[in-house]
């Protein structure tokens, strides 16, 4: 038996900005609980009396320190200054590394550093697609060898939801879910005329965030760069189609998805009949992408 660290902060995110890493680490914590019987797990939760930055370098450090462990994963690119046994970071994406403009200087060097330091100090990089993969091997060849490709699960809510999840949307909208961030290159969606989309860039209820899926058309992503497609997997899994450049589409998800070379082949798209994924593709997509296979994964690494 192991005993595991967990650096579960990213549970502590303000109700507002509660999307990709917030629902992969709820949804991972609940997966390792359910399906890794073997192993004992701790989970750290950010403390409000500490500045978020001495919280990890100084308090995780410390009980580290004193009650060692034999595996410390790293969910939200940050690590304590002390670990006592293996490390597994996991990556969530380069867009900083790729488009720096669209990031504040703060932010470049903070998620630059952090890059750096995963990649020095872990035993595994698990990341979630091929492409994130090819990318930081092109980066950091030395550790081409060290990095996992886990493909995430869909979501507890979405893969329980009852639904009928492929009747024909009686509303008239469209949808995109996602951070109001340069990256996602929203001003394209808002140019756009003459077409209803419902923009989700803030905290949303899961139970309204699933009927807002069931009921549109299509969800829209037209992202710069992406890397973990979480929005494009619970629409597909509720049966809701997808359309989206082929930046914003990791390669994985394409052949699920109504992708467009370019900003007018969207809009082509949009004008267009879109198919719905009907329940043999929801049970692909199943298939796919399942917590358990991603626990029996990483517990390997261990």
């Amino acid at each position: 038996m192991k005993i595991v660290s967990v650096d579960a902060a990213g549970l502590d995110t303000d109700k507002y900005h509660r999307f990709g890493n917030y629902v992969f680490s709820e949804n991972l914590i609940r997966a390792l609980k359910k399906f890794d019987k073997n192993n004992r797990y701790y989970f750290y939760r950010f403390e409000r009396n500490f500045p978020r930055l001495a919280w990890m370098k100084a308090q995780v450090s410390l009980k580290e320190f004193i009650n060692k462990k034999d595996v410390f994963l790293a969910f939200n690119q940050a690590l304590p200054l002390y670990v006592s046994g293996k490390v597994i970071s996991f990556c969530h994406g380069l867009s900083y590394y790729f488009f720096q403009n669209k990031y504040s200087k703060a932010s470049l060097r903070r998620l630059k550093f952090q890059l750096k330091e995963m990649v020095c100090r872990s035993d595994y990089l698990v990341v979630s697609s091929i492409k994130v993969k090819k990318e930081l091997a092109e980066i950091y060849p030395q550790i081409k060898e060290r990095i996992k490709v886990l493909l995430f699960g869909i979501p507890f809510d979405i893969s329980n939801n009852k639904k009928n999840l492929v009747k024909k949307s009686i509303n008239e909208y469209y949808l995109f879910v996602g951070m109001d961030h340069p990256i996602k290159n929203i001003d394209f969606l808002r140019s756009i005329k003459g077409v209803n989309i419902k923009m989700v860039t803030s905290g949303c209820p899961r139970p309204r965030l699933i009927k807002l899926y069931l009921g549109a058309k299509a969800l829209l992503t037209v992202s710069d760069y992406e890397s973990f497609n979480l929005p494009v997997l619970e629409a597909l899994s509720l049966g809701c189609p997808v359309i989206g450049l082929k930046s914003a589409i990791i390669p994985e998800l394409e052949p699920f998805v109504h992708v467009a070379k370019s900003e007018n082949g969207f809009i082509k798209l949009l004008n267009s009949t879109i198919k719905r994924p009907d329940q043999k593709t929801i049970n692909v997509l199943r298939k796919i992408f399942n917590w358990e296979d991603y626990v029996r994964k990483l517990v390997k690494l261990y």
